[in-house]
């Protein structure tokens, strides 16, 4: 690994834009490696010097496609290195980059393509394609598709549909003509500019385009080189999250272009455990749910072991979680020799398996992530740091110390970051992270930025040490019929815990007692129900077993045991199939839409309180 770059080399230079970094690397370091893609099983190499040429290429290609400055390209696919390649071309172009989730059906794109305006649209394969040709008329504003992937998609020119390869050709063959035409418009760059336009997951309507400008992602830059800045050129990140979310274009995009770090995008979703295994990262980010996942691909590996190797990997997870509640800070001298003891026999193995052997800084953020978790991880020796942000503060904008060593959930904010807690419990922050406002929605964003604050809608504690915690969504707290405030955050991650329990939605407003809509997570359930002899078909067969039914109950009834009185769980009613993005239950980023779902079992949910 090479030595660390000097951030301070482009920061005294003041702002600069994404395209004006790629350009730096490129003359500072043009063969090292800016990014790998996985095909066929072989990693595939791009340096710096050849993305700035990739970069310049795809502008002048979508200049020649009649693109001008501040035209709004869209992105339709999943994570791969031509996402990126397309984005910092349009950026060249002076173009706007507006994300779109590859999971989304026809009827949620129209919104996304329309209301962002996107005159072109880069698509990934013929799956997408499809979707496109399904909105045939529908989409005033697009009039060229660019796919990434053409194979199976010859003949079509739906939209004067055209292949990367060939925008990238007709680039190369302009730029021979006239080399400053790509130059001037990234010198025109100005810091004010909107780059990005992400949409709101949509959790509670439909998903608002935030404008994310220059210089709120340079503001980013600056505090990745806080938070990462001991990290070297050259360092690996895995992009597998969707770049259309804010959060995957700061730990692909920012901290890659702060840092000088390397990209790597492997073959699929499908195969993101054995990717993590090859890359090893030295920094990984997860949403609660990955965390989660691994948790319970740990107890799945656990359960389906030889019984002595089985034993000894559950004593070492028990003594894992009981040291991982303590702060790091306070471990004992028998905590860290029991520590280095179960490394060397189980952790280390685990971590390995998980390919997380070499990550120095673990983060999770997005959503609330269950606290036994992070006791369970932390105890395995993973640094994983819980971190707070959202679209409209440009991804994160708090981030706790080394293995969350601090009184708050959510850590402290950096210098240039003003934040207060209104009288409602409300946060509110203000600097250069905070966004410019949601596209053609002025009453939104109005409500959103009062005074230069960002009015974030979540309800935060502040600790004695300055560092904060986030208590839940303001519009998610619940109030019982008697009055009492509730946290459904709270007590749904408490619940999902459990292994058996993949989501837990919780009932209490304006009710007598909290019930909660429970789905099964299916990996671990399929292990359970082999050992018990339990036979099923499907999903559904599993949900609707009596047996099933109890085991949950006692799972929930371990669960409440953590939680006051108020806070626990009465009545549960097992879901009979899993959340579905296509049928509105969750968002693409897996937030569940508590409207919807009250909607679709609300008969089930009057049957938990009747008498």
């Amino acid at each position: 690994m090479t030595a660390a770059y000097d951030f301070s080399k482009f920061t005294s230079l003041g702002f600069r834009s994404l395209p004006q970094l790629v350009c730096d690397h490129s003359a500072s370091h043009p063969e090292s490696v800016a990014m790998r893609q996985k095909d066929f099983g072989i990693w595939q190499e791009v340096t710096w010097q050849g993305f700035e040429e990739i970069m310049r290429a795809m502008a002048a290609g979508l200049i020649e496609l009649g693109m001008q400055p501040g035209d709004h390209i869209g992105i339709l696919s999943e994570n791969r290195q031509e996402w990126v390649q397309a984005q910092l071309g349009v950026m060249a172009a002076g173009g706007v980059v507006a994300g779109m989730y590859p999971t989304s059906p026809a009827a949620e794109l129209l919104h996304l393509i329309n209301a962002s305006d996107s005159s072109i649209l880069f698509i990934e394969d013929q799956e997408q394609l499809d979707k496109i040709i399904e909105l045939e008329g529908k989409l005033p504003e697009l009039r060229q598709l660019v796919i990434f992937d053409p194979k199976g998609t010859q003949g079509d020119d739906t939209l004067g549909l055209v292949a990367f390869a060939q925008v990238l050709e007709r680039g190369r063959a302009a730029l021979a003509a006239n080399e400053g035409v790509v130059q001037a418009r990234i010198d025109a760059i100005e810091s004010n500019d909107t780059a990005l336009m992400v949409f709101t997951s949509g959790s509670t309507g439909l998903p608002k385009a935030a404008e994310i400008s220059y210089l709120n992602l340079w503001s980013a830059a600056s505090y990745s080189n806080v938070h990462f800045g001991e990290f070297k050129a050259g360092t690996n990140v895995l992009s597998y999250l969707p770049l259309c979310h804010i959060a995957e274009q700061n730990m692909t995009l920012i901290n890659s272009l702060t840092g000088q770090f390397t990209m790597n995008f492997g073959e699929s979703l499908r195969t993101v455990q054995m990717d993590l295994r090859e890359i090893a990262p030295d920094i990984f980010f997860g949403v609660p749910r990955i965390w989660e996942r691994m948790q319970s691909t740990v107890m799945v590996q656990t359960a389906t072991t030889g019984k002595l190797r089985s034993l000894m990997t559950l004593m070492a997870l028990k003594s894992a979680k009981t040291r991982g509640e303590k702060r790091r800070s306070l471990w004992t001298v028998a905590d860290k020799v029991k520590h280095l003891f179960w490394s060397l026999l189980v952790y280390r193995h685990i971590l390995a398996y998980l390919g997380l052997s070499n990550t120095k800084v673990a983060l999770s953020a997005a959503a609330p992530i269950a606290e036994d978790l992070l006791f369970f991880l932390r105890g395995l020796g993973l640094n994983i740091r819980e971190a707070w942000g959202m679209t409209e503060s440009t991804g994160a904008a708090s981030i706790q110390p080394d293995f969350g060593d601090c009184d708050g959930r959510v850590g402290q904010f950096p210098e240039g970051i003003a934040y207060k807690i209104a009288e409602d419990g409300e946060l509110l922050i203000k600097g250069g992270l905070v966004f410019k406002g949601y596209y053609k929605n002025p009453d939104a964003t109005a409500e959103t930025i009062v005074d230069g604050w960002l009015h974030t809608g979540d309800v935060a504690l502040a600790e004695p040490d300055g560092s904060i915690s986030i208590v839940d969504r303001k519009k998610d707290i619940m109030i019982n019929a008697a009055g009492k405030n509730l946290t459904p955050s709270l007590i749904e991650n408490t619940m999902k815990s459990s292994p058996f329990i993949k989501e837990c939605i919780v009932i209490a407003d304006k009710r007598p007692y909290v019930c909660a809509l429970v789905q099964l997570d299916l990996d671990t359930m399929r292990i359970w129900a082999e050992q018990q002899n339990i036979s099923y078909t499907t999903y559904r067969s599993l949900a609707e077993n009596p047996v099933v039914a109890e085991m949950i109950d006692a799972e929930i009834a371990k669960g409440n045991t953590r939680l006051a009185r108020v806070e626990q769980i009465k009545k549960t009613y097992l879901l009979p199939k899993e959340l579905d993005h296509d049928d509105g239950e969750v968002t693409a980023t897996l937030k569940v839409r508590r409207n919807k779902i009250y909607e679709f079992y609300d008969a089930e949910i009057e049957g938990l309180y009747a008498a």
